[in-house]
């Protein structure tokens, strides 16, 4: 319960976060999203049906941020984690380029199955690619530093168990 806690509101800082970068007026394709790092991180580290769950409520708060209800963003992270998750047996972030190109190509896919499952389709025009690509661009230049982050996170919390304490003694 306290990792379900925890991730929430990481994820609720996460979209906070997104939301005030463009409010202070920063382009669409300037803002990296930065809740598709914690899926990628939980396709990567938390295989089960936990992770799954995790990062649909993960889209539910980017849904909501975005004021829609149930929909769009919670379908599409999902689909995404699957796919991470099955693959993560064979595919490795330590790698920064590895994680930059998983990332970039998580955004994407985010993107257009968020655009497929909304109700309204974007213009097809040749602005919304470039929101796209840009927002991709920027969220896997920050990648490795975010996925280390969660990643010492999660080996700090998977380790607070193990000590003197809970060590098998001869004597």
């Amino acid at each position: 319960m306290k990792k379900f806690v925890g991730l929430s509101l990481l994820g609720i800082v996460c979209c906070a976060l997104q939301g005030s970068l463009l409010h202070i007026g920063l382009p669409v394709s300037l803002v990296p999203q930065l809740v598709v790092v914690l899926v990628v991180s939980l396709a990567f580290s938390e295989v089960s049906v936990f992770g799954c769950v995790m990062t649909f409520v993960l889209g539910l708060l980017m849904d909501f941020s975005s004021a829609m209800l149930v929909g769009p963003w919670a379908g599409a992270l999902v689909v995404v984690y699957g796919v991470l998750a099955v693959l993560s047996h064979r595919l490795f972030i330590e790698s920064g380029v590895a994680a930059m190109i998983i990332t970039f190509l998580s955004v994407v896919a985010a993107n257009v199955l968020f655009s497929l499952f909304g109700a309204e389709y974007p213009s097809m025009n040749w602005e919304y690619p470039k929101q796209v690509i840009g927002q991709a661009l920027v969220t896997a230049l920050f990648a490795p530093l975010g996925l280390s982050l969660l990643t010492r996170r999660a080996r700090r919390n998977a380790s607070h168990g193990i000590g003197r304490g809970t060590a098998l003694s001869a004597v």
